[in-house]
């Protein structure tokens, strides 16, 4: 009886054996059938650069990878994320351009750079000293009022405009001198950020300033070739741009938007659902970046505080007389960033104060 058992589970052992070595034979001989369809399965059907001057450890970089992530997981895989942070593939202007000539598929940064990069004199509108006067009314001319004026413009510059971002306030940043009047800046050399409009600002303000690419700035803080420059609490900090100065003012003289590209030759060859894959949800991804950085602002200034830098905000009076030296600047690019547009700009500023005065109302 023992015997028969023994022999029974000896046949039971010996098919299951042969089953599962059939299988495995099974498996690796559609392999050697199939190989493009088995390969196809290893590799990414798209790889996609994304590309940024934001240091590592910052929201920008931190959404850049949220991104990555969603991107590839919502793709099955079909598509792979590499990101390059801290201008690994260049300064501002360079990323744009090799964005138009197809060396990256996406971008990340300032609108100034996209006018300088991409030759869009339009985006120098957005970068208008004083333009702005707060933050909910940026918000809402951006996305109410011109958005869909600029996706129409950057398309017809090869660009696939996905949301904006946020760079937020820049203010001056300055080594021996505390600014609280434009007389102030005049005693400096300042850093400017490669663009037409910001060195214009500095012209209005009687300052001599020089354009800088991003990635020399630094260096060119430490050896006094700059005495100083304008940028967000954000990238200052980031970018270790505040162990040259000793003074901060919270000007809030131009509210830079951020803004998020993709190459159009390579958006549009996408697959439609990868393309829905690429921008996912819009308005959770736009506010998504904006709260992070806006997050970040107090924290950081009481932060340059403890490094013994001085914080300093301009008062409404001191703020005003920037102000005048500063609204002509809006007439002297009326013919570059297009008269239509700029009127539509100002229009939606009034829409908004209105909306704003009957919220208060009501």
């Amino acid at each position: 009886m023992l015997h028969k058992e023994s022999s029974l589970q000896s046949i039971i052992m010996r098919n299951v054996i042969f089953c599962f070595f059939f299988v495995i034979t099974f498996v690796l001989a559609l392999g050697q059938i199939f190989p493009e369809k088995a390969a196809a399965k290893e590799k990414p059907e798209f790889i996609v650069k994304f590309a940024t001057i934001a240091p590592d450890n910052t929201p920008w970089s931190n959404h850049l990878k949220m991104m990555k992530e969603r991107i590839q997981k919502d793709s099955n895989g079909r598509i792979k994320v590499n990101v390059f942070l801290g201008g690994a593939l260049g300064g501002e202007v360079e990323m744009v351009r090799s964005l138009r000539r197809g060396r990256v598929q996406c971008y990340g940064g300032t609108a100034a750079s996209v006018a300088e990069g991409a030759g869009i004199p339009e985006f120098q509108l957005l970068e208008l000293p004083c333009l702005f006067d707060s933050l909910e009314e940026a918000d809402y001319i951006l996305d109410k009022v011109v958005f869909e004026d600029f996706r129409k413009i950057l398309r017809k510059k090869g660009f696939y405009m996905a949301y904006w971002h946020e760079n937020g306030w820049r203010n001056f940043a300055t080594r021996g001198v505390a600014v609280h009047v434009p007389e102030d800046l005049r005693k400096l050399k300042m850093r400017s950020q490669e663009s037409k409009v910001h060195l214009a600002m500095y012209r209005a303000l009687g300052v001599q300033a020089e354009a800088i690419a991003t990635p020399e700035v630094l260096g060119a803080l430490k050896t006094g070739m700059v005495d100083g420059f304008d940028n967000t609490t954000l990238f200052a900090s980031a970018s270790g741009w505040y162990e040259g100065i000793d003074h901060y003012t919270i000007s809030k003289i131009i509210y830079q938007p951020g803004v998020i590209l993709y190459s159009l030759k390579f958006f549009e060859s996408m697959p439609k659902d990868l393309q829905k894959v690429l921008i996912g949800n819009p308005e959770e991804e736009m506010a998504w970046g904006r709260n992070a950085v806006r997050e970040m602002s107090e924290p950081l200034i009481q932060n340059f505080r403890d490094e013994g830098i001085t914080v300093y905000e301009l008062t409404p009076e001191e703020k005003d007389a920037f102000r005048k030296l500063l609204l002509p600047v809006h007439k002297d690019f009326e013919n570059e960033v297009g008269k239509e547009l700029l009127e539509k700009v100002y229009a939606g500023k009034k829409e908004f104060a209105l909306k704003m005065k009957n919220k208060q109302n009501n």
